[in-house]
């Protein structure tokens, strides 16, 4: 095997052994509840991923849940990639959704266009709101992540104002917007299951993501721009024009995101809307070894973790559902362990291939 494919088997070997070293140490949480681990974790997985007919899967449901994740991840990926450590996709993720909650019940349109015309809208939005960032950093110099996390307050203040005020549909105890058109909703596979066409935008994402950074020249600027910036300069790259163009994309995926939530999910914006997905999206990138394909392997996992953790061990094991938030937490903390395992995976292979040859060199 090569240098660059070993690299590569690397990559996605380490986040399959710290999922299962995450697994393994939150035995002895699940030992503290004095249930046996391996129902546990039957309980888990079968909540999270079983699938008994069409109409009862929580495979559908998983899929559905990891939209969000996918596309907040993907938008991590192309900001982390170009060197910016942006962490603003939790307020790109809400402009996105206020402008579709919207225009989603503000204007009239066909059936197809509709939704085509909310949902670039909310990725304008977002990218206008990711370009802020990208600029101030470029041409001034300041910290892209301080500039992103006060954007991302600022963002969650004005959602609640739009969804308490100017949106609000009644005066309930719930602020909510009303209920967008039904032009505008996105199509679902399946009857009673929310699961639809934004998985597959969301996978198509991914793909593009794939071909722009790894298979084109302007990505293979902002990668080389965020891994080398003297390789860059030297280079004729333009590092400024790659660091905003990432931003750009970035802040256009989280607010994809966000619209698909709207027109696909939650069919309105209410009140307390965010829920940490953009900040979930990060763990997701990171776990993901910021690779569009780990970024949706990871985002399903973890929305099958949390879905099996509120539906299965919370329901049937009488075990806190926060018990999948620690296992997430504890299989990003081995992630964050990487010199660790590459270390061991370095010297097991070497050991291996002292153990081989030392066999084949004996005399028959």
């Amino acid at each position: 095997m090569t240098h660059d494919r070993l690299k590569q088997f690397d990559a996605f070997l380490i986040p399959i052994l710290a999922v299962i070293s995450g697994l393994l140490v939150s035995v002895v949480l699940v030992l503290l509840t004095k249930t046996s681990p391996i129902e546990a974790y039957r309980i888990l997985f079968v909540a999270g991923f079983g699938c008994n007919d069409l109409t009862h899967c929580a495979l559908f449901t998983t899929l559905e849940r990891a939209t969000p994740l996918i596309l907040t991840g993907l938008s991590a990926v192309v900001a982390f990639r170009s060197g910016m450590f942006s962490i603003g996709q939790e307020g790109q993720y809400l402009l996105g959704a206020v402008v579709a909650a919207w225009l989603g019940y503000a204007i009239q349109l066909p059936p197809v266009i509709h939704p085509i015309f909310i949902m670039t809208m909310s990725m304008l939005a977002g990218a206008a709101y990711g370009w802020v960032p990208g600029v101030l950093r470029v041409k001034l110099g300041v910290n892209e992540l301080l500039v992103t996390i006060v954007l991302n307050a600022i963002a969650v203040l004005f959602a609640e104002y739009m969804v308490q005020f100017p949106l609000r549909s009644d005066p309930g105890a719930t602020a909510h917007s009303p209920i967008i058109d039904l032009t505008a909703q996105l199509p679902t596979f399946l009857p009673g299951s929310k699961w639809g066409v934004g998985f597959i935008l969301a996978v198509l994402a991914a793909y593009i993501v794939y071909v722009y950074l790894w298979r084109s020249t302007p990505g293979y600027e902002q990668r080389m721009a965020g891994q080398s910036k003297r390789f860059a300069l030297f280079g004729g790259i333009p590092s400024d024009q790659a660091a905003i163009r990432a931003m750009l994309i970035s802040g256009a995926l989280a607010g994809l995101a966000g619209s698909i939530e709207i027109l696909g999910v939650h069919r309105r914006i209410m009140q307390a809307f965010s829920v940490g997905l953009g900040f979930d999206g990060l763990s997701v990138a990171i776990l993901g070894q910021t690779h569009p394909l780990g970024v949706v392997i990871v985002a399903i996992l973890f929305a099958g973790v949390r879905l099996g953790a509120q539906l299965g061990l919370q329901l049937e094991a009488q075990i806190p559902r926060e018990l999948g938030g620690t296992m997430i937490g504890l299989i990003i903390l081995f992630v964050a362990l990487r010199k660790f395992y590459e270390g061991n995976i370095e010297r097991t292979r070497n050991w291996l291939g002292r153990f081989f040859n030392r066999g084949q060199s004996r005399p028959e």
